[in-house]
């Protein structure tokens, strides 16, 4: 039996808010809590945080991508090639195949538009003004994307998860919720802050700071993988924010 590919990308227009370190937790995640499926993390950011740092990790299962036909000349997203390249992998002959992409700082909505061809779009962010005005943006951008949509596409679309992330304190999150109120997303769970953060993306001796982040964060990591593996069941976006 063929098993169905689904496709998560972590976007933002504003840097410094989580989207590479999630993109990690959730891809290694998902490749050591489902040993029988297949695993692609597809690093859209020329710094290559994610792709530098996962390569180490990559086996017949998890397959880290940086490939520069996904962007044009003026540094955008190639859209046909990367919309080919998620509709190459519809299926496998595995029982369950992730796509994961992590997109840089500086992503933009309008000219995104594989972001139609995600299952569910992650929009990672912090509690500080600066990342909630930029991400208060990015939504409103969007939004625009899916209405300039209705009506030509009969598929579902994506999904939208705002992902509070180096969250302090249970009034911390629930100011952030307050602010975005009015956003037509879904709230996911907050990730709390943890030094082990600042060391994720290092290469310590036998991956050190790595085991010690997912034991940590082994909670919010199997609401993240789950919610990914059960997108297919979430809703059409709500009207107004709607926790999960």
């Amino acid at each position: 039996m063929h098993g169905l590919t689904k496709t998560a990308i972590f976007a933002n227009s504003k840097g410094g808010v989580g989207k590479s370190t999630i993109a990690l937790l959730m891809s290694l995640g998902l490749a050591t809590r489902h040993s029988d499926s297949k695993i692609e993390l597809i690093d859209l950011d020329p710094q290559a945080t994610s792709s530098d740092s996962l390569r180490r990790f990559a086996n017949r299962r998890f397959t880290v991508v940086q490939d520069e036909s996904f962007f044009l000349g003026n540094g955008f997203p190639n859209n046909s090639k990367i919309i080919n390249h998620i509709e190459s992998k519809v299926s496998f002959k595995h029982n369950s195949n992730y796509m994961v992409f992590d997109s840089p700082a500086g992503s933009d909505p309008a000219r995104s538009a594989f972001f139609l061809s995600c299952d569910i779009i992650f929009v990672p962010t912090s509690v500080s003004d600066a990342d909630i005005f930029a991400t208060k943006k990015f939504l409103d951008s969007l939004d625009e994307l899916f209405k300039s949509e209705a009506g030509i596409s009969s598929g579902k679309p994506p999904s939208v998860v705002i992902l509070p992330t180096m969250v302090d304190s249970r009034d911390e999150f629930n100011e952030l919720r307050t602010v975005l109120a009015h956003a037509p997303a879904y709230l996911g769970k907050p990730l709390y802050y943890s030094p082990l953060f600042r060391r994720a993306f290092r290469a310590e001796a036998n991956d050190k700071n790595v085991r010690d982040l997912l034991l940590e964060s082994a909670d919010y990591i199997q609401w993240l993988t789950h919610l990914f593996v059960h997108s297919h069941t979430i809703k059409q976006r709500p009207k107004k924010l709607f926790q999960l």
